[in-house]
């Protein structure tokens, strides 16, 4: 039997014109036969209506034909409702990742600031800096990241409408104060290096102030004016009306070309070269400065009758200098610099998919966790802070210590321990 002849059989049966546009003749009859043999029973078909191999049914059939679109139905609400539960289980398992980000980035922050607040030694002219990071970085982690993650667990925005541009104007501005903030710090240490004698003099905690109010006045400049003011996109209204583009309301940055362009070049692209030149000057200036120590102090020490080889005074000079600035300049590159190619792209031709543009803009978050690792740790003076915390309050450490005594105290006595 062809298609027309079973249109002639059943023309109200809307169901099966869905199915011949999909689907040729034979293996459309193949799968109704298939359906009827396994959900009909016997008595459903008139007398004369037999269900044959490669044949359909001959009868009127009026049991099957009105149970095909139920069993259709049936079958698509249980794919549907898999479906969703995968993807609440995935949206779930993503929301627990993104937590431990934020909760690392919390406490990473905190502890450099309290690190700072109780000791005075660490209140320093450079590590002013450092708290401006911790705090931008903070800020980022309470402020952006949270509602961030929320959306990722619930697929829309669920805090007040009201809040969405103001969640958009403190993202791109904390995202700009850290970046920026990293440029400071890279060219505080150029400066010590560079003038060690005159740093004193030129960074003073005035200069750094001033410094610091023009970075945060540029990221205010380049966020809340232009977000809460709609001249980031004037076309699209989105940020007011939050079902735009969605039945449900959806918080979604979308800038226009000239936003993205000059936004991204002043607090991403233009950091990023000068983080380049200034570790390439500082790697240069180190290896002149640690090849004239080498000079200086090696023949003084031989002739005191004291061995010491050019790489050992050498080394505490390149690994201060160059290092460190090499991991500061390659985490913020690493983590920043996809999503300045990507958001330039999606400006200009909106083909960038959503998923892999969220992935780069949480690699960017990430910054503001990696920073309290980087900074505090390759300094010496919050080494020392953070390892005297940990001897004075962690119980493993304080159990070591009384074991360590005890086994010396019985070694001591010849008594054995029990």
């Amino acid at each position: 039997m062809d298609a027309n002849e079973w249109t002639t059989l059943f023309p109200n049966s809307s169901i099966f014109g869905k199915y011949f546009n999909y689907l040729t003749t034979e293996a459309l009859t193949r799968n109704i036969i298939a359906i009827g043999r396994h959900c009909l029973p016997s008595d459903s078909l008139y007398p004369g209506a037999e269900l044959q191999d490669n044949d359909i049914p001959v009868g009127p059939l009026t049991t099957f034909v009105e149970s095909i679109p139920v069993i259709t139905a049936d079958y698509g609400k249980a794919i549907s409702t898999v479906n969703d539960q995968m993807s609440k289980t995935g949206s779930v398992l993503i929301g627990v990742l993104l937590f431990f980000f934020v909760i690392l980035t919390i406490i990473g922050n905190v502890l450099v600031l309290l690190a700072v607040f109780f000791h005075a030694k660490l209140r320093t002219v450079s590590n002013m800096f450092i708290v401006s990071l911790s705090i931008a970085d903070l800020l980022v982690g309470i402020v952006v990241m949270v509602p961030a993650t929320l959306n990722e667990i619930f697929r829309e925005w669920i805090l007040l409408k009201a809040f969405c541009s103001v969640w958009v104007a403190f993202d791109v501005m904390l995202c700009s104060a850290s970046i920026l903030n990293v440029c400071l710090i890279s060219l505080d240490r150029y400066v010590a290096i560079m003038s060690p004698l005159r740093y004193h003099l030129l960074m003073t905690h005035k200069r750094a102030l001033i410094l610091l109010s023009v970075t945060y006045t540029m990221c205010i400049l380049a966020s809340f004016v232009p977000v809460e003011t709609g001249l980031h996109n004037p076309a699209l209204p989105n940020l007011e009306n939050l079902t735009l583009i969605s039945d449900k309301p959806q918080c979604v940055f979308i800038p226009s070309i000239p936003f993205v362009a000059i936004v991204s070049t002043v607090t991403i692209l233009l950091p990023i070269v000068v983080a380049f030149v200034l570790y390439y000057r500082v790697s240069k200036e180190a290896k002149r400065q640690a090849c004239f120590a080498g000079i200086l102090i090696v023949p003084s020490k031989v002739l005191l009758g004291k061995k010491m080889s050019t790489k050992h005074v050498r080394e505490p000079f390149t690994r201060k200098a160059t290092i460190t600035l090499g991991i500061i300049v390659g985490a913020y590159v690493v983590t920043w610099a996809p999503f300045l190619v990507t958001n330039m792209t999606d400006a200009v031709c909106r083909c960038v998919p959503v998923e892999l543009f969220k992935i780069f803009v949480w690699l960017g978050y990430c910054n503001s966790l990696i920073n309290p690792v980087i900074y505090p740790l390759f300094m010496r003076d919050f080494r020392k802070v953070y390892v005297t915390f940990l001897q004075k309050h962690c119980p493993f450490k304080k159990r070591l210590k009384t074991v360590n005594s005890r086994k010396v105290f019985f070694k001591e006595t010849g008594m054995t321990m029990t």
